[in-house]
């Protein structure tokens, strides 16, 4: 897969700037390239012209995507206004950036692409968030658990912002396949029709470098 125009160097820079401790609390895991340009590929592919990033981070989606197509509009929140320093000046003179936090934003159904790391926050560690996921599930109609990842409300809100015909990417951990806490998400796919694939990784691939995890790519589309 080509990776032109993909730098891959600023969440490393980032990385060796920001204490671990401060990653470990915006729940922040960087998206290879080669795996960017995938989750581009799907989203772009059906003629997205209006695509969001609810956790944008560096900025590394968004360059994925303007890579393929520089005329994209793109908009991008993100809260921790540490990791908005290392965007690259290019990215951020094409896109919206908003550094509010995604899930308590006002945010409109405008959006014919959605795509995705989002924070890996364990439940026992969310705060302040109980509004947010009453609202969401309200205007989902699909229940979240207090047990829930953060992702979870993530992947919820990305869908609902979305018009007819949208395509979604969500780089999301593998468990959520297999948690009691994702059986009303796994549900509300299922039942809406929105899954199309998922493409997964084990702990012996090499994609995420040095980092033991398991991983998944969510491809989801909406019926125009």
């Amino acid at each position: 897969m080509k990776t032109n125009g993909i730098k891959g160097d600023v969440s490393s820079d980032y990385s060796v700037s920001a204490p671990l401790q401060h990653r470990k609390r915006f729940g922040q895991f960087f998206t290879p390239p080669r795996i960017a340009l995938l989750m581009a590929d799907w989203v772009l592919s059906s003629g997205a012209s209006r695509i969001v990033d609810p956790a944008f981070g560096t900025g590394a989606l968004a360059e994925a995507c303007l890579s393929r197509n520089p005329d994209l509009q793109v908009t991008g929140y993100e809260k921790d206004s540490n990791i908005l320093a290392f965007v690259p000046n290019e990215i951020r003179s094409k896109a919206i950036i908003h550094e509010t936090d995604f899930l308590t934003a006002d945010v409109s159904r405008s959006f014919d692409g959605v795509i995705m790391n989002p924070p890996y926050i364990r439940h026992r560690e969310i705060k302040d968030k109980e509004p947010a996921r009453s609202r969401i599930a309200v205007q989902t109609g699909c229940f979240i658990p207090a047990s829930a990842n953060l992702y979870v409300y993530f992947i919820l809100k990305g869908i609902a912002v979305t018009t007819p015909g949208a395509r979604m990417a969500f780089l999301v951990p593998s468990e959520w396949m297999s948690a009691n806490f994702s059986k009303a998400l796994k549900r509300f796919l299922v039942e809406k029709g929105l899954l199309r694939e998922i493409v997964t990784f084990s702990n012996c691939s090499d994609v995420f470098g040095d980092a033991i995890t398991t991983a998944s790519l969510l491809f989801l589309e909406k019926e125009s």
